[in-house]
């Protein structure tokens, strides 16, 4: 049980903060919250506390931090916290109704901006399950030639990703709809990507509280009979919709690339390759249609 303390100086209160939490997490992590926190919400340099150790916290400053102390030990995500999350050196607004950006999805960014950086000329690109918006945003951030509409079946999740490009000031055409009864697209599309739900129902007794307990089933699960369920609903549009040499991009479950990789093998793709993430497991594919 965590006591709310009245008055306190700031080298009291960090210690009284990593001993809160030394039970549920590391202490390099602890000390990474709290530079985070005391950085987002006051804006202190990384010095202010080795070189301020007594500076007395204001009531305001205490209440603050009190507030996020007591929410990470219930292990909610330091993200949904702060409203705040960093995505290929960007910000982006984050809450419970979207998945926390992944530094591994970073690496499907690079691969679609890397394919295309000397293309000229306008590109039409889908995203399905936008979520917060961090993919479509930076594709379009990085590259004035993409052209992106982004769905999601969340109306919450679509409201949030609005904000994001407003605020890093791009356009998206973001779209409220749901993939399993889309058959095609109102366009020919030159890219689709994709990092919808594949976590299977199975793999919950993995997964730490701070995703399993705070971020969105919606976005993680797949169906627990059919772990490629969202795959192949994209495969539908894809097929119909994707010009031939169109690309199609998606963020994958190592545990069933294979199974995947076979599937798209019975479509008309071609040229399917995947790649590591920057951990070094299999999270990337890429197909082209033929």
């Amino acid at each position: 049980m965590i006591v709310l303390i009245l008055s306190m100086l700031l080298n009291e209160f960090r210690n009284h903060f990593v001993d809160s939490l030394i039970e549920d997490y590391p202490k390099t992590e602890i000390i990474a919250f709290f530079r985070r926190l005391t950085d987002f919400y006051f804006q202190w340099p990384p010095t202010f506390y080795p070189l301020n150790p007594d500076y007395p916290l204001s009531d305001r400053e205490l209440d603050i931090l009190s507030k996020a102390l007591v929410a990470l030990k219930e292990h909610k995500p330091l993200q949904y916290i702060i409203h705040d999350a960093h995505f290929y050196g960007r910000s982006f607004y984050v809450d419970e109704n979207v998945l926390i950006p992944r530094p591994e999805t970073e690496d499907l960014v690079n691969w679609v901006l890397s394919d295309f950086d000397q293309y000229e000329g306008g590109l039409d690109v889908l995203e399905v399950g936008t979520g917060s918006g961090c993919i479509a945003v930076n594709l379009v951030k990085e590259n004035n030639n993409f052209n992106v509409e982004a769905l999601d079946v969340c109306a919450q999740a679509i409201a949030i990703a609005q904000k994001n490009a407003i605020f890093h000031e791009v356009e998206v055409d973001f779209i409220v709809r749901d993939i399993r009864g889309l058959e095609g697209w109102t366009k020919p599309l030159d890219i689709i990507i994709s990092n919808p739900p594949y976590v299977a129902p199975g793999e919950k007794k993995e997964m730490l509280p701070n995703v399993l307990d705070y971020e969105p089933h919606l976005a993680l699960f797949a169906p627990e009979k059919d772990p490629l369920f969202f795959y192949k609903k994209i495969m539908v549009v894809a097929e119909s919709s994707l010009k031939v040499g169109g690309s199609l991009y998606f963020e994958v479950n190592p545990k069933f690339l294979e199974e995947l990789v076979s599937f798209i093998k019975t479509k008309t793709f071609e040229d399917i390759e995947v790649r590591n993430d920057i951990f070094g497991k299999q999270r990337m594919l890429k197909a082209l249609k033929s």
